[in-house]
């Protein structure tokens, strides 16, 4: 078997664990930060707006379409007239981190570390609403010893994985060919179908130790291709030193 020149990651459920969401202290987490709010509008009336109409924009968008998190924050604001004393860009970070917590996955760092040592070159393509700067400051707190080639949302490009864009950008952003980049994820519609229809070996990372949303949508059935089933990151060292 020969190694892969780079390996790609998923972010939620493969490189951190799935977070449990905390919808109303997140949403409202930027209110001390509020200078002006002209409709004295509470934490209640801003969260259920909120989900409301984030719920509208998943059925707008579809499965493939991502919209910014900067666009959809400066909407709410605006809808609300709340002026803040920070920028969007750290209210984002706020809410986030407020949201949920991040936590990577069970030796997430040690296998990153094994990764660079054999010089094998790394990358993360996720789905996900926040900046591809919020989610670099994130990998920079849980992985501070660990340099990724690049670090791509969904956010910042459009598109949304299954969709090949997504993938077709990291192959030509790599230098690689596509055969020649391993891509690990936790959800087989999205990231090992998306992976395999973009030319990259999936590999579908399946802990069973760790809470995951997509644990019961997963359906092994669905692959009918090469790929890797690895219940940790251990398993995936192991398959590289084979």
């Amino acid at each position: 078997m020969n190694l892969p020149k780079m390996i790609l990651f998923d972010y939620g459920g493969t490189l951190i664990q799935d977070p449990i969401y905390k919808m109303p202290e997140g949403n409202s987490a930027i209110f001390p930060y509020i200078t002006e709010n002209p409709h004295n509008g509470t934490k209640e009336q801003f969260s259920d707006f909120v989900k409301q109409l984030f719920d509208e924009i998943r059925q707008l968008r579809g499965e493939l379409i991502e919209i910014h998190e900067h666009h959809f924050l400066r909407y709410v604001l605006e809808y609300f007239g709340i002026k803040l004393s920070i920028s969007i860009e750290e209210a984002e970070w706020i809410i986030s981190t407020t949201l949920g917590d991040n936590i990577m996955t069970p030796d997430a760092d040690k296998m990153l570390k094994a990764l660079t040592e054999k010089g094998i070159k790394t990358g993360i393509i996720s789905n996900l609403c926040w900046s591809g700067n919020a989610l670099e400051r994130v990998m920079a707190e849980l992985f501070p010893e660990h340099k990724f080639e690049f670090i791509m949302t969904s956010s910042e490009y459009i598109f949304r994985k299954p969709d090949r864009h997504l993938f077709d950008l990291a192959v030509r952003k790599s230098g690689f060919k596509a055969e020649e980049i391993w891509y690990c994820g936790n959800f087989i519609d999205v990231d090992v179908i998306g992976a395999n229809n973009a030319g990259l070996f999936p590999v579908l990372y399946d802990n069973s130790d760790i809470y995951d949303r997509f644990h019961k949508l997963n359906d092994i059935s669905k692959i009918d291709f090469p790929f890797h089933h690895i219940g940790g990151w251990g398993e995936l060292i192991k398959l590289l030193e084979k």
